[in-house]
């Protein structure tokens, strides 16, 4: 059965737009209401418009090629950039909302009196949000679903074993606006029944709370990526299956990869040739030669030379070997774009 290929870049275009739109309707609603919950939100969509956008950075600037510098490729910066990404969530998203929320609690001005046009404005406004952060979050999930069809891997071992985890970003952003918003209209509409505004204020404190924990679990997944991650299990089956399907590897040993990038990985091992397999014909024109020229009776500058050209044939041959081993092997995995036999 066909599968369609992913497109890693339409999750986050998405939620730029989808959030921009939200934080603009939010920030009108607060404006309006002064809720704090409501800041929070609008502080929230904000953050994810500008992490989300540094995510784009992040995979614009991991798409440039080699350099003389940076042999190869800038595919790492892109970990950087989501590391930075997370870091802003944590600091402007939770630090903030969090400061915000406790400062309304402890304020002296518990109750308020409440504008009901005003306030189904508000409930307007977050049902609106609901929608474009649902739509948002079912693309993130759709691409997330093709690529776990793609390595036969269901959604949620390939959601924390992603290659990209940029995708694994949007997820969580997605999913913790969406947990936002359903805090943000509990409190608020609490706080519009008892005119109470620690409801309000508690709901700021655990949108900020909420989008901490997600930055922390976002820098974590980074990390492995910035300290040199293996080649997920899936494409690495795939290299070994392709190993053990030629004959003329009797095995292979020592093999280190490292993750340079959802499409630049990178692969070390150590092979061990069949000799009988590989070198048969050169063997055999050897020996007819040595034959032909009579072993006791050949000269030693002619036997030099025999003995030079023959290692040369076997040295060429194995080179050849090893460029089909690496062309098979790229044929398989697409984005296994170095490797390095010894």
């Amino acid at each position: 059965m066909k599968v369609d290929k992913s497109n890693p870049n339409k999750p986050i275009i998405v939620a730029i737009i989808a959030n921009s739109i939200i934080a603009i309707s939010k920030g009108v609603g607060y404006i309006f209401s002064g809720s704090t919950a409501l800041l929070s939100e609008t502080i929230h969509s904000i953050a994810d418009v500008l992490n989300q956008s540094l995510l784009l950075i992040g995979v614009k600037r991991g798409q440039k090629g080699e350099t003389e510098l940076l042999n190869y490729g800038h595919s790492q910066e892109r970990f950087f950039w989501n590391l930075l990404s997370a870091v802003g969530i944590f600091v402007l998203g939770c630090g903030v909302t969090v400061y915000h929320g406790i400062h309304q609690l402890l304020s002296k001005e518990k109750y308020i009196e409440t504008d009901t046009s005003i306030q189904l404005i508000i409930m307007l406004i977050l049902f609106v949000s609901l929608i474009a952060e649902l739509f948002s979050f079912s693309v993130a999930i759709n691409e997330i679903k093709l690529e776990a069809k793609i390595r036969n891997k269901d959604f949620w071992e390939y959601l924390n074993n992603a290659i990209d985890p940029s995708i694994s970003a949007i997820f969580w952003e997605d999913f913790g606006a969406i947990l936002g918003i359903a805090f943000a209209f509990i409190g608020i509409l609490l706080t519009n029944i008892t005119g109470d505004t620690t409801f309000d204020s508690v709901a700021s404190i655990l949108i900020g709370l909420l989008m901490g924990y997600i930055a922390v679990h976002l820098a974590i997944e980074n990390k492995k990526f910035l300290i040199d991650r293996s080649i997920p299990q899936f494409e690495m089956n795939q290299i070994l299956g392709t190993l053990k399907e030629n004959k003329i590897i009797t095995s292979f040993e020592d093999i280190k990869s490292i993750v340079l990038g959802p499409e630049r990985l990178k692969i070390r091992f150590k092979l061990n040739l069949d000799i009988n397999i590989l070198f048969k014909q050169d063997i055999d024109l050897l020996v007819e030669e040595l034959k032909s020229l009579g072993v006791k009776d050949i000269q030693s500058e002619k036997l030099r030379e025999l003995i030079k050209n023959y290692n040369k044939s076997l040295f060429i041959k194995r080179e050849i070997t090893l460029k089909d081993i690496e062309k098979t092997l790229t044929d398989k995995v697409s984005n296994l774009k170095h490797i390095d036999i010894i």
